[in-house]
């Protein structure tokens, strides 16, 4: 089935990614999005190892390396360790703007009109 953009949709992607786009580039990018998106729905429909139970970005990686006898069996991710962080006052003094303790960044979601 073939997923199709909209004229609007594109443009509001380029926008939110602000970049400026003709009305050719537009229609090109209307065809590259919609083979994007068919691509990512054909990974979605791969079949997942039975023996995962881990998070699908890394159950193609470690079904690769089961298959070609890297391991036994499907590796588990590490537990997360708390760890020395820079301190904040540092970290806010490189900022190059900030509003009190947070850094301040340029808006990239501007609502839509």
């Amino acid at each position: 089935m073939a997923t199709e953009f909209s004229r609007e949709t594109v443009k509001r992607i380029a926008e939110l990614g602000r970049l400026y786009l003709s009305e050719e580039e537009i229609t090109i990018y209307q065809a590259e999005l919609a083979k994007i998106l068919e691509a990512f729905n054909a990974l979605a429909n791969l079949p997942l190892p039975e023996d995962f139970a881990g998070d699908a970005r890394s159950a193609l990686v470690m079904a690769n390396a089961k298959s070609r006898g890297e391991c036994d069996s499907i590796s588990r991710l590490r537990p997360d360790e708390v760890d020395n962080s820079i301190a904040t006052q540092v970290f806010l003094n490189q900022a190059p703007e900030r509003e009190g303790v947070f850094v301040r960044v340029p808006a990239i979601l501007a609502p839509s009109t």
